[in-house]
């Protein structure tokens, strides 16, 4: 903040974007809007807050507190139809209790993989580190490809409607019209290029993710705990599915993609039963991740 003294105020420089007559009315209108303040357990964030999704639309998935128990805490998909008038058709409903117990399961049976086998683990991130970035790597360069092409038509176009609207051969008319269109693509494709050409540069420094994840899986086994900047050190992001089933045969899928290796799939993995409150238990089994279209 600076102080009121210092102010240097220049009136009328660039033309406004609306009357002041209407800014001043909507600025008294908002005085009057009385907001209210979150309460105080959904104000809380979890170690999780901004590293859940919605596993079907994509969107953060928001920490919630039961209204009737306030022991019971959760997440859902901060774009369901019903709660925000979004357009993700399920809530993906949560406890965070389970979610935690899920995670914590994960990451012992990974640090124990590490404590007993590392050069296996090791191999096995080696490759799936490789495969990532050479698909990746393929598919930007692919885009940039097509970006470049694209940039070196539109200045072809640029330049031949120039020539033609020289030669009388376009009116002054369609020739203002075309080349403001082609300006404007001409700037999207230079930020998209920028773009592409940065997350290709970024995509070669994820060949070194191997190592900052491991020393990330020691620190967890070190403190036999997981903490919020833990978590983030860990973890880029938790894909959380709608539930399927009812009662006994309900299930739901969580897919937890690592910083620097994303998804990984363990080899020796067996069911394991854990109890996140009394009378319900979370039956934990790991398995391959469904390809997609």
């Amino acid at each position: 903040m600076n102080a009121e003294e210092n102010w240097r105020i220049f009136k009328d420089v660039h033309e406004p974007i609306i009357e002041r007559e209407v800014f001043e009315l909507v600025q008294e209108n908002l005085l009057k809007v009385k907001r209210r303040a979150p309460k105080p357990e959904n104000a809380k964030k979890h170690i999780f807050s901004g590293l859940i999704r919605c596993g079907d639309c994509g969107s953060n998935m928001r920490y919630h507190t039961n209204t009737t128990n306030k022991d019971i805490h959760y997440f859902s998909c901060g774009n369901y139809i019903k709660d925000t008038r979004g357009n993700c058709p399920t809530r993906h409903y949560i406890r965070s209790d389970a979610l935690e117990q899920i995670v914590l399961l994960e990451l012992r049976h990974l640090a124990d993989f590490l404590k007993h086998d590392e050069e296996r683990l090791a191999l096995i991130l080696e490759r799936k580190s490789n495969k990532d970035l050479y698909e990746e790597t393929r598919y930007l360069e692919g885009e940039l490809q097509k970006a470049l092409a694209r940039q070196q038509k539109v200045a072809n176009l640029y330049e031949r409607l120039y020539e033609d609207n020289a030669e009388g051969k376009v009116t002054d008319e369609w020739f203002t019209h075309m080349s403001h269109k082609y300006e404007l693509e001409r700037t999207e494709l230079k930020g998209k290029i920028s773009e592409l050409r940065k997350k290709l540069s970024n995509a070669q420094e994820t060949s070194k993710g191997k190592d900052m994840f491991l020393n990330a899986v020691r620190s967890f086994m070190e403190l036999e705990t997981l903490t919020a900047p833990l978590a983030k050190e860990l973890i880029d992001h938790i894909d959380v599915y709608e539930s399927e089933g009812k009662g006994k045969n309900k299930t739901q899928r969580i897919v937890i993609y690592y910083r620097f290796v994303g998804y990984i799939e363990l080899p020796d993995k067996i069911p394991i039963v854990n109890d996140t409150r009394q009378g319900v238990a979370v039956n934990y089994i790991s398995g391959t991740l469904p390809e997609t279209a």
